[in-house]
């Protein structure tokens, strides 16, 4: 879990260039292993491994894509344009889709066991499994980072 207390003060411009890079950069490279990865594990040990796992990270890849362009397209420039409260209703929607998001991480460490390697498991199994609980962890605290202090402080403001 990271310290997000310093972002409670920070200017929204710096709270979102984080973001934009610590997270959104970050959860475009980490899907972009995960997926084929994933796909390779299912492919190769299909009699033991959930083949769910591959589906899954393949539909957080796309929700999770969808989702960032639209904070970048059209949140993120409104919130730095001052729009405050005006930015209520698409940070609402953006709140909603967090809790999707939440889901698909319930989801996906139920699937792995909260991502415990089994003793079968190859290197790429046990790689598969690292890279997505540090995918989980980083998109918790992205979440945490965007509905508890960003969105919290726009529509205070």
């Amino acid at each position: 879990m990271t310290d997000l207390t310093v972002w409670e003060t920070a200017p929204f411009n710096a709270t979102i260039d984080h973001i934009l890079q610590r997270y959104h950069n970050v959860h475009r490279a980490q899907l972009a292993e995960l997926v084929p990865l994933a796909e390779k594990v299912a492919t190769v040990h299909a009699g033991s491994f959930p083949a769910e796992i591959a589906a899954l990270l393949a539909h957080m890849q796309d929700e999770l894509l969808m989702h960032m362009m639209k904070e970048e397209r059209m949140l993120f420039p409104m919130i730095n344009q001052g729009a405050g409260r005006g930015a209520s209703m698409p940070i609402s929607v953006m709140m909603h889709e967090h809790e999707e998001h939440d889901q698909a991480i319930a989801r996906l460490r139920e699937l792995t066991d909260n991502f415990t390697v089994p003793a079968e498991a190859c290197g790429s199994w046990t790689r598969l499994y690292r890279l997505a609980e540090e995918l989980v962890n980083d998109l918790s605290d992205h979440i945490r980072l965007e509905n508890d202090i960003l969105f919290a402080r726009v529509l205070a403001s």
